[in-house]
């Protein structure tokens, strides 16, 4: 079962390699790197922190976020420990730097997904953008070769379990609570 799973992970890749252009490797190195260490959500959180009214909705994302990072970065990557597409037999493809950690599940899509279902609950006009967002983050994880197919399905089940998680939790932490 392993096998055949990976046999359609390597022949998804190949395809994506295959079908790559010039404008769109630099369209999807950018996307992708927006979603490094978070920026492009700390970014989002910052002004809705410092509203009043926005304050929750701001905070129950970056929850999010740091659910997921945790469990798609520190916990199940290091349990599964899958060699990246990119450290295998697609190095040739390699897009950016290749990054040291462990490939299943994707970080970057599982926090992505987090920040969209989060969206769905708490503000519910950004969903939508989000979830557009989350979607071409996912994608360039897998067009730039540092994730499998299946690395970006299941850390957009983890996204989406965290997001869903952090909307009930996140008002009973005492943060939101300070006025600015």
């Amino acid at each position: 079962m392993l096998q055949r799973i990976q046999t359609w992970d390597d022949k998804i890749l190949l395809r994506l390699a295959h079908k790559r252009t010039p404008v769109l490797n630099k369209v999807m190195i950018f996307v992708s790197s927006i979603a490094n260490n978070g920026y492009v959500y700390f970014a989002m959180a910052l002004p809705m922190l410092l509203m009043n009214s926005m304050r929750l909705t701001g905070f129950t994302m970056l929850f999010a976020v740091l659910i997921a990072w945790l469990m798609s970065e520190i916990t199940i990557k290091n349990i599964v420990r899958r060699v990246r597409p990119c450290k295998k037999d697609f190095e040739k493809y390699l897009l950016i730097k290749n990054p040291p950690q462990y490939s299943f599940p994707s970080a970057h899509t599982a926090t992505s997904f987090a920040v969209s279902i989060s969206m769905m609950f708490t503000c519910q006009y950004l969903f939508i953008p989000t979830l557009i967002l989350a979607l071409l983050i996912s994608f360039s994880r897998m067009y730039i070769m540092v994730h499998y197919p299946t690395d970006v399905i299941v850390g957009a089940a983890v996204g989406i379990i965290c997001g869903i998680t952090a909307v009930p939790v996140a008002p009973y932490i005492p943060f939101f609570a300070f006025k600015i």
